[in-house]
């Protein structure tokens, strides 16, 4: 059991900047997905198509980012001992 307290103002600048880069990860996979749909598929697809193309593009976006920040996390977590940093418990 880790006996140093949780450091409350690196755990919070953490979770704070985490979600902004998860944010910013998932807006750039948005737009590249939509740039791949405008160089591949939108001369092949009607108009009406644009609306599914952008729900489609913002789930993929979703999951995506979401994958890619969790690899990220973990290797932050192997390679810097962030947990150790942060003050947290390791599970």
């Amino acid at each position: 059991m880790n006996k140093t307290p949780a450091n409350k103002g690196r755990v919070v600048l953490f979770v704070l900047g985490a979600t902004i880069a998860n944010i910013l990860l998932m807006a750039i996979c948005f737009a590249l997905l939509m740039a791949l749909y405008s160089l591949l598929l939108s001369k092949v697809l009607p108009a009406e198509a644009l609306i599914w193309a952008i729900v489609v593009a913002f789930l993929l976006a979703l999951v995506i980012s979401t994958l890619l920040y969790r690899r990220l996390l973990k290797l932050l977590r192997e390679r810097y001992h962030l947990d150790e940093y942060l003050g947290l418990n390791k599970k």
